[in-house]
């Protein structure tokens, strides 16, 4: 089997292990069973937003290709489910929105022009080299003037006299994304509905999201040709998300208008809560939609540090149930923007802009561990090991490989042996390092 090896040092090593037959023995097992399945994987990705497609944009034509080709080149991360703010958010360059007019309610004033000047183009680049990209796409903030406070920032909730608007807005926003030849397929309705953010932000309650999905942008959706894109509630943080979910689905016909549940990781890991949410809402897809090293919280200079927080969150949301994954901004400038509130933060690729000089983070290749090798479509199988020293997850892709991500944060050796049926694998896993194993059909049947 091929054994791919990450730590501070090394980065993607490629190795070949023996996968004998033989007695097994009982203990230091990482047991792998390729006929338990769960959920279905989505894919793995981060954000387009204007930030991260404004520091592309002031790239040299060398580093931008280099830039493409990071995350979706076949030698890169094969990023394969992305994000996409609608309307302003606070990485964009400052406030904006697709109409000012409170009175245009036919909409003839919509547009997208702002999207094209940076964040159209990043998009159809990762596109051109990648037309499999799955996205999906978020709003912040409603314009102001549709909101109880009228302005982006600062929260404020939509008013009910224009829900119906903001609805037909956002069915909009897909036509013209269509025109563009960038097909949404997931929505949130809107990120972070439980916050009053210093940038833009709208609150919602559980039940008043539901309520908008089921009365307006469900119907708005259909009316404009768009049932077919997903619509996922919460997309905020994992501390809470039982309780919400319960007031969300308490609300009549939600479940039959909501498709899916976004995450956030801000609040720590609460896989158990995950998990609980996988168990009672079964159908629905479950997304981790945004997670970043914000400067705010976080030394940004301890790159082990983050890459493990980076892994150590998705083993454990993927082991929950989770279905798809999504980091924040791909792309940042060396001050970890641009951000129109001085929000800033780490991205897994930073850029420093006056010297086309391109800096890679280890948490880069530490997600490129669970992003090259799982692939839309697989399903996660039954992974036990016999220590919590190894955080590892599993997954059958649909090609018959299987791909074992095993994650040791501890300042020793571990020592264990990979088992499939009657054959195992001796593995020495170093302190402080994340490896991916690779089996093809033929090593395990």
């Amino acid at each position: 089997m091929k054994v791919y090896f990450s730590d501070e040092n090394e980065q993607l090593i490629e190795k070949t292990l023996s996968f004998k037959e033989g007695p097994i023995g009982e203990f230091n097992q990482l047991k792998v069973y390729p006929n338990h399945t769960y959920q279905k994987i989505v894919g793995f990705g981060g954000a387009f937003t204007e930030a991260a497609a404004y520091t592309y944009a002031n790239m040299g034509e060398a580093s931008k290709k280099k830039l493409i080709d990071l995350y979706f080149g076949t030698k890169g991360n094969r990023y394969s489910f992305c994000r996409t703010h609608i309307q302003s958010c606070d990485f964009s360059l400052g406030n904006y929105a697709y109409i000012n007019e409170p009175t245009d309610k036919l909409l003839t004033s919509f547009s997208i022009e702002r999207d094209k000047e940076y964040l159209i183009p990043l998009i159809k680049a990762a596109l051109k080299k990648n037309s499999r990209i799955s996205i999906l796409a978020s709003p912040w903030s409603p314009p102001g003037f549709m909101k109880t406070n009228q302005e982006m920032n600062h929260g404020g909730k939509l008013m009910d006299s224009f829900k119906s608007m903001w609805a037909s807005m956002i069915a909009t926003y897909l036509d013209m994304y269509d025109k563009e030849g960038i097909h949404i397929s997931r929505l949130t309705v809107q990120n972070e509905p439980a916050a009053v953010q210093t940038w833009d932000s709208c609150t919602f309650t559980g039940a008043e999201e539901a309520e908008f999905v089921r009365d307006y942008l469900k119907p708005a959706l259909s009316c404009n040709g768009h049932s077919n894109v997903k619509i996922n509630v919460w997309d905020h943080n994992k501390d809470i998300i039982v309780e919400r979910l319960e007031k969300t689905f308490d609300v009549d016909d939600a479940e039959n208008v909501i498709d899916g549940i976004g995450y956030h990781w801000y609040t720590g890991d609460h896989f158990e809560a995950l998990k609980a949410v996988r168990e009672q809402y079964p159908d629905k897809e479950l997304l981790f939609t945004e997670g970043c090293v914000e400067y705010s919280r976080f030394d940004g200079s301890n790159q082990l540090a983050h890459a493990e927080m980076y892994a150590h969150d998705m083993v454990g949301n993927l082991v929950a149930g989770t279905n798809g994954w999504l980091d924040w901004n791909i792309y940042l400038n060396s001050e970890g923007g641009p951000n129109h509130v001085g929000n800033y933060c780490s991205a897994p690729v930073m850029c420093d802009i006056e010297n086309d000089k391109i800096d890679i983070n280890l948490s880069y290749y530490y997600i490129g561990h669970f992003s090259r090798f799982i692939t839309p479509g697989a399903k996660r199988i039954l992974v036990s090991s016999f220590t919590s020293d190894i955080e590892t997850c599993g997954f059958l892709n649909e090609d018959g490989t299987i791909a074992v991500v095993a994650l040791n944060r501890t300042d020793k050796e571990i020592s264990y042996n990979l088992t499939l049926k009657d054959k195992t694998g001796k593995i020495e896993q170093k302190p402080h390092s994340i490896v991916t194993f690779l089996l093809e059909t033929k090593e395990y049947n």
